[in-house]
């Protein structure tokens, strides 16, 4: 199973992970789904272009807002809630 974790860094998050990670599914399987999300600012695309090009990692504590903000975004859109 794809597992988009760091064990360590997730478990140096969390201390009960137990390795794996398990949300439930909310697109059926073996679909695409197109969502619509809007980048508010030049600071979240700035913070996106970077991301993409030097690594999550190289963002500083301002552009991991601006993607957390994003991924927020796009959880609603995919849950529903």
């Amino acid at each position: 199973m794809f597992n988009p974790l760091d064990n360590n860094k997730a478990l140096a998050l969390n201390p009960f992970y137990d390795g794996s990670y398990e949300p439930p599914r909310y697109l059926p399987e073996d679909t695409q789904r197109y969502v619509s999300v809007m980048i508010d600012s030049r600071e979240m695309e700035v913070s996106i272009l970077a991301a993409f090009d030097y690594g999550i990692d190289s963002l500083n504590e301002e552009g991991r807002q601006q993607l957390d903000r994003l991924i927020a975004a796009l959880k609603v859109v995919i849950t529903g809630r």
